[in-house]
């Protein structure tokens, strides 16, 4: 029987982010949860690296608020990073291209973003 190998995944960048701001002085949790949306208790499990839940639907939901709120970056769903704004207004402003496989699934990706600004025109917002 061959035996797995769980080696401890990284925790996504904007974890970092989150955990920078809780660790900077007069910050509380309660406040950053209440600027998120969210309870204490997340963001205490989120930076202790405690929370139960399904990571991707976690980062779905606050990776984007982090971003925007506590760092000059906003997180792309489909590359699962954080991007510079002019990068993330590169992707969602270029035109369809049908000769690099990469780019066309990130112009696709973008097309149903919710940080696309067209989408929040729109009220449009279909992406993970």
């Amino acid at each position: 029987m061959r035996q797995a190998n769980l080696m401890a995944l990284a925790d996504p960048a904007w974890i970092d982010v989150l955990r920078a701001e809780a660790a900077k002085d007069g910050r509380s949790k309660q406040a950053i949860a209440d600027e998120l949306g969210i309870s204490r208790t997340a963001v205490s499990l989120l930076c202790a690296g405690k929370y139960t839940a399904r990571m991707d639907k976690v980062s779905a939901k606050i990776a984007p608020k982090v971003m925007a709120l506590y760092s000059q970056q906003v997180w792309c769903p489909h590359l699962r990073a954080p991007i510079g704004q002019s990068v993330c207004t590169e992707h969602h402003s270029a035109p369809m291209t049908m000769s690099d496989p990469d780019r066309l699934k990130q112009w696709a990706a973008c097309r149903g973003c919710s940080q696309n600004p067209e989408n929040q025109k729109t009220g449009e917002c279909d992406a993970v």
